[in-house]
């Protein structure tokens, strides 16, 4: 695949659309007002391809090689605003998360899903990896596939997995801990996490960074509201949050499509706290996407009164920052183009700003779900 280096190739990366130069400055109203500037956090994991196929696979390493170097290009070309970026590796290697911040992780893993679920994955990697040392190999190995085909496991998964979600983690306390809500946090990772369940690796995906993160801002007494734009239904987000009070989740996902579930428009749940909203194939922002987007996603994530009369604003705002509903994704067929996510955290913004009260804001972070386009290409 090849590397897109220039600041114009930067806009055709999904996930750093809102990384731009008035984004970062301007994410939220009270900060505009107020003349200041949120600083911005990106973790990445240089070591992330430990984790691959030995295929071609869309779910490949790239994914995150090629958002680093654009991004990394245009700090260097902006440096105003490359003050307000901090890029940080988080491989094993640079020592960058604690002993502590691991066995955290893996509990909040161990939450989502369960410690027979979690040890199981654990083991196997483990085991393969000291099977292929003491017969002399190279210790990364590939393990194989864990559903019909396309989710792949290699015996480093589970430590590249482990520090994603420490990754998930520190970007939702950089939102939540900033006492003025001006720390934004990016976790930039792979592999994409909101298929999986609590008992089941599906869908490229084998833990769920998004509801465990979720799980721990709650642990800390926080309310949730998860917004996933990624193409794909993440049934794995809704499985696990459904029966928690102090959370919403809402997906914005074309049907059909894998996983071939949320085919209806509804909330769901024993709390209604699930929102599914499908979207047909073909779909542009301006042809269904930012009709859907204003009218059930927006109310549902925050609002003074919902249908039932509840007051919900939470303290945090967690993007499930998939990209593959652009235009020529090789695993969808809706039509958004790169500003289009941007307008839909413009939409947000305001949004924020007339539902809550000045300096009690919430706090906003983003994972990294799909997205498969790499290049520059697609409809303009």
């Amino acid at each position: 695949m090849m590397i897109l280096m220039r600041l114009r190739s930067l806009r055709k990366i999904a996930p750093l659309l809102f990384l731009s130069a008035h984004r970062v400055s301007s994410l939220s109203a009270q900060q505009r007002h107020h003349n200041t500037q949120r600083s911005l956090n990106v973790y990445f994991d240089s070591t992330n391809n430990l984790h691959r196929d030995i295929r071609y696979h869309p779910e490949c390493p790239e994914r995150v090689s090629v958002c680093v170097n654009a991004l990394t290009a245009y700090i260097a070309q902006n440096t105003n605003v490359g003050k307000s970026i901090s890029l940080q590796d988080v491989a094993q290697e640079q020592a960058f998360f604690s002993d502590k911040e691991l066995i955290h992780a893996r509990c909040m893993l161990v939450k989502a899903h369960s410690e027979n679920y979690v040890e199981q994955i654990e083991r196997k990697c483990r085991d393969s990896k000291a099977m292929r040392v003491e017969e002399g190999k190279d210790p990364l190995g590939f393990i194989g596939y864990v559903d019909t085909g396309d989710t792949f496991l290699t015996n480093e998964t589970y430590d590249v997995c482990l520090r994603a979600t420490a990754a998930w983690i520190r970007a939702v306390d950089d939102a939540i801990s900033s006492e003025d809500k001006t720390e934004v946090g990016f976790a930039m990772t792979r592999p994409p996490g909101h298929h999986a369940t609590r008992s089941l690796s599906n869908g490229f995906c084998h833990f769920n960074f998004a509801a465990a993160a979720t799980l721990h801002a709650i642990e800390k007494g926080k309310t949730v509201s998860v917004l996933d734009w990624d193409v794909h239904y993440g049934q794995g987000v809704a499985d696990i949050l459904q029966y928690e009070p102090k959370a919403r989740y809402a997906s914005l996902h074309q049907y059909p499509a894998f996983p071939y579930e949320g085919e209806r428009r509804r909330t769901s749940g024993s709390l209604n706290n699930i929102m599914t909203i499908p979207i047909a194939a073909d779909s542009t922002w301006t042809c269904g996407y930012k009709e859907l987007f204003e009218t059930h996603v927006l109310p549902f994530m925050i609002s003074d009164k919902d249908t039932e009369g509840t007051n919900w604003k939470p303290d945090l705002i967690l993007v499930c920052a998939g990209y593959d509903a652009l235009a020529d994704d090789e695993l969808a067929s809706v039509n958004l183009e790169p500003g289009d996510y941007g307008k839909m955290l413009t939409l947000l913004e305001k949004w924020i700003s007339v539902t809550y009260a000045r300096g009690s804001e919430p706090g906003l972070s983003f994972g990294m779900e799909g997205g498969y386009r790499l290049q520059n290409g697609g409809k303009r």
